[in-house]
């Protein structure tokens, strides 16, 4: 049989201390579990094992748009295709669309990538409504968060009844 490790004694422990003594099978196990782990994680990695995919669904709905800070705290929406208005949102008002906007512009800005290329919104035939940045390939799926969330994405993908043109 092999012999234990050994470890020093702590600074300022008594001498007579006997230091601590971990048996090598029982450090062998550690590695060997540790080792496990990792393959398994790589297994996972390589062949999607416990991967979360959402599966594709027609699209029935989609609208490309722009978002721009207004002087006053409010944002402009922006219908990229017709130009036109998609709507205005007030100032204070809308928390979780602006957090969604704001995470989703925090990785175009780290990627160095402007505010030219629009965001999709986008509606499925499975019910999910999903905001994505196609330059980044991130998305925040809005169905996710309640109907309160749904109702303020899905009024933007309806164009409003005076849809009026706006210069960029």
């Amino acid at each position: 049989m092999t012999s234990p490790v050994h470890f020093e004694a702590e600074p300022g422990a008594s001498p007579d201390a006997r230091p601590l003594e971990v048996p090598k099978p029982a450090l062998v196990m550690a590695a060997a579990l540790i080792a496990a782990v990792f393959m398994l994680c790589i297994a996972a990695r390589i062949f999607g094992f416990g991967a979360f995919a959402e599966r594709q669904s027609a699209i029935i709905a989609e609208r490309q748009l722009l978002f721009t800070d207004e002087s006053n705290g409010g944002i402009r929406v922006v219908d990229a295709t017709t130009k036109g208005l998609a709507a205005s949102l007030e100032p204070g008002t809308n928390g979780f669309l602006r957090g969604a906007l704001r995470a989703l512009t925090r990785g175009r800005t780290s990627a160095g990538i402007g505010q030219a290329v629009p965001f999709r919104l986008v509606r499925y035939a499975d019910g999910r409504l999903v905001l994505i940045d196609p330059t980044t390939n991130r998305s925040v799926t809005v169905t996710s968060f309640g109907s309160t969330q749904v109702e303020s994405f899905d009024r933007l993908l309806r164009p409003m009844p005076s849809s009026a043109a706006v210069t960029p």
